[in-house]
């Protein structure tokens, strides 16, 4: 019988949670889908990656006859009130990129929410990304593998937990999770320093909305 168990990303795993987010994550990702060149930046796959060793990640492993295989992954990390200044330094850095075209994107996110101070709590767990395999939609994975990053951020102390849904179908999920609504920014409304928009994902996606749950 099929059997698919959530735990925690090891660090030695970080090639494999990478193939895994390449190929059901970033693929359909309103940000990465709506600007180009398709495949993402090296610093953008640098920085999820870079959340591993805070022990907020986590892997959904499916196990069959054949084996073992990641079937689903949730990101997410640490930030607190410095966030928004953080986001548009790094945005101003990888300015004339891909990765900087979504920075700035997030960067107007960060400055618009500022969850931490917004909220009077010293830090939030954020989820940056998640991702599940089509083959085993159905089945509450990404209700798994959020509650499993919402309980660690429990017991890590954090008094918050916040996402950015780029896409209404993460924004369909959370909500289903008590999440509430704190802001929303239209993808028209995004433009570059020409005035044109920043980033066109593809329908049914329109806006990047935060959401957040108090713990």
């Amino acid at each position: 019988m099929e059997e698919i168990q959530v735990r925690q990303v090891k660090e030695e795993e970080a090639d494999q949670l990478m193939a895994f987010l390449l190929k059901h994550y970033y693929a359909e990702e309103p940000l990465t889908a709506g600007t180009s060149p398709p495949e993402p930046d090296a610093a953008d796959k640098e920085f999820l990656l870079s959340n591993i060793p805070h022990g907020t990640c986590f892997l959904a492993i499916l196990t069959e006859a054949q084996g073992q295989r990641i079937v689903g992954a949730v990101v997410a990390g640490p930030k607190d009130a410095t966030a928004p200044q953080e986001v548009a330094d790094e945005a101003a850095k990888h300015a004339g990129t891909k990765w900087g075209r979504i920075l700035t994107a997030l960067s107007a996110v960060e400055t618009a929410t500022d969850v931490c101070r917004r909220f009077q709590v010293p830090s939030s767990l954020h989820v940056h990304a998640l991702g599940v395999d089509p083959a085993v939609r159905g089945r509450a994975l990404g209700a798994r593998l959020m509650t499993a990053a919402i309980q660690q951020a429990r017991e890590l102390g954090h008094r918050l937990v916040s996402v950015d849904c780029t896409s209404v179908y993460s924004a369909r999920l959370v909500c289903g999770l008590g999440f509430e609504l704190v802001h929303t920014l239209r993808y028209e409304h995004l433009k570059d320093s020409a005035g044109e928009q920043l980033i066109r994902p593809p329908a049914p996606h329109e806006s990047i909305q935060t959401f957040v749950l108090r713990l």
